[in-house]
């Protein structure tokens, strides 16, 4: 499936959207089944693979457990396993990681095929998305219990570009494609929906998202927002409860550019700096009327910070911040704020290549595999 074009302004939209219609269907309706079949689901990643699972998953119709949870009933799934089978009677590990290699997710489904294998337990599915089917996670498909979803958009480590192993790979492709697909997911299991309805909402929502992007990379608020990023100064990025994923999957990204010219990117609270003059804070809100996200905006304010915010409706943040407004419910907001924010780091290094600014290897390499 190729030419599909839902946003004009950035091609990395684009390519998501053929990526997540280009999932095989008769794969993904077991999947589905499975998720939609739980009583219990134990969403597992790591870094931004985890927040897009988390956002994907927030507001579903089930219990769900993870594993650093302080009621979680064990160290690990391991040992939480004979627990969580007589509590429930389907339960699903389902684990994003778009390299099918990463260290807690692997470890997480490794322990838990040998309890199965060594239990005979029928009660336990794991239910993976990677980019690479033949990795560890991915040959889990071979087993019975198992179902993999290859989704395409995870880049490879050039050779030659060594920085990329030091600093990890910023795989927006994957990331925000892995988060969609869960997202839709999430949504047709609370309508009472099949498996092909989760294409069709795809569909919908790309849609959406690509206007939206459009309309905010070509607004005064983000050539401004772009304008400040580019000094010197710290920015904050901060939401409660599913806004927090959001924010986390974004200083991830932006924190590699701006750590290039000598600041940072933090996540709000506490162990965030205390802000300054020229400093930014980015906040997430659905509402717009959450105290301690109106009490980090005032007290920016007040030591002369910049402040902006995304929000799904007019409201007491959007009055006292440069906002963006995307109208939606709560359960759709967080993804496309999500989406939303996506193009921040790229549009920086942008601007930052035109005035000659030579930024490591590794981030060109990334802007370029994101952008090209």
């Amino acid at each position: 499936m190729t030419g599909m074009s839902v946003c004009e302004e950035e091609q990395y939209i684009n390519t998501i959207f053929e990526n997540v219609m280009s999932v095989r269907q008769d794969k993904f309706e077991r999947f589905y089944n499975d998720i939609a079949e739980a009583d219990c689901l134990i969403p597992v990643g790591e870094g931004r693979s985890q927040c897009a699972l988390y956002i994907g998953l927030s507001q579903i119709h089930k219990e769900v457990k993870t594993i650093d949870d302080i009621d979680f009933p064990g160290r690990n799934i391991e040992e939480a396993a004979p627990i969580l089978e007589k509590e429930y009677d389907r339960i699903a590990l389902v684990v994003n990681s778009g390299s099918g290699e990463t260290a807690i997710p692997k470890r997480t489904v490794e322990q838990l095929v040998r309890y199965i294998e060594e239990t005979g337990s029928d009660k336990f599915t794991i239910d993976a998305i990677v980019s690479n089917p033949n990795s560890s996670i991915g040959r889990v498909d071979r087993k019975e219990f198992g179902t993999v979803i290859e989704l395409k958009g995870r880049e490879r480590v050039p050779n030659s570009a060594k920085e990329f192993l030091k600093h990890g790979i910023m795989n927006d492709i994957y990331e925000l494609g892995s988060m969609l697909l869960m997202q839709k997911t999430k949504e047709a299991i609370n309508e009472g929906l099949d498996a092909q309805a989760v294409f069709r909402k795809m569909e919908e929502e790309m849609k959406i998202v690509g206007r939206l992007i459009d309309e905010y990379v070509t607004s005064e608020q983000l050539e401004c927002l772009i304008e400040k990023l580019e000094r010197r100064g710290h920015v904050i990025i901060g939401g409660l409860g599913p806004a927090r994923k959001v924010a986390r999957m974004t200083v991830i990204r932006l924190q590699h550019v701006k750590r290039a010219v000598g600041d940072e990117a933090y996540l709000a609270g506490p162990l965030a700096p205390k802000p300054r003059a020229g400093d930014i804070l980015i906040a997430i809100s659905w509402s717009g009327e959450t105290d301690p996200v109106l009490k980090w905006c005032e007290e920016f304010k007040a030591f002369g910070a910049y402040t902006y915010s995304i929000v799904g409706r007019p409201s007491k943040l959007s009055r006292m911040t440069e906002s963006f407004i995307v109208r939606s419910s709560p359960v759709e907001f967080y993804e496309r704020a999500a989406f939303l924010l996506s193009p921040l780091p790229l549009k920086l290094v942008e601007r930052l290549d035109k005035r000659g600014f030579k930024l490591p290897e590794y981030v060109m390499n990334w802007y370029h595999s994101v952008t090209h």
